[in-house]
């Protein structure tokens, strides 16, 4: 008669679901977090914004490091680009020239 293998696996119980969730690697905080940038995430400003995806953050006094509330408007990506002529293709393309 063959030998019958042990399942060494842990049972999928409510509990080790539980357990399993607090261990995720995103939900990491602080400095072991790969978004830090010493004392604020990278994407801070779209958060504090409330910007979802396919939304531009503009910062109204044109200052990237300025982050307050009230400096910050969230338009769509074809706005942003009339309110930053200087930045796009037809800038871009006068450049090279």
């Amino acid at each position: 008669m063959p030998r019958r293998i042990k399942n060494t696996r842990p049972r999928d119980t409510s509990k080790n679901r539980a357990r399993k969730d607090k261990k995720k690697s995103l939900m990491r905080t602080g400095a072991q977090n790969g978004a830090w940038k010493g004392g604020s995430s990278a994407h801070y400003y779209r958060r504090s914004a409330g910007a979802k995806a396919g939304e531009v953050v503009h910062h109204k006094n044109k200052k990237k490091s300025d982050n307050r509330k009230s400096n910050l408007s969230r338009v769509s990506a074809a706005k942003h680009n009339k309110l930053h002529p200087e930045k796009g293709r037809k800038a871009a393309r006068a450049r090279k020239r």
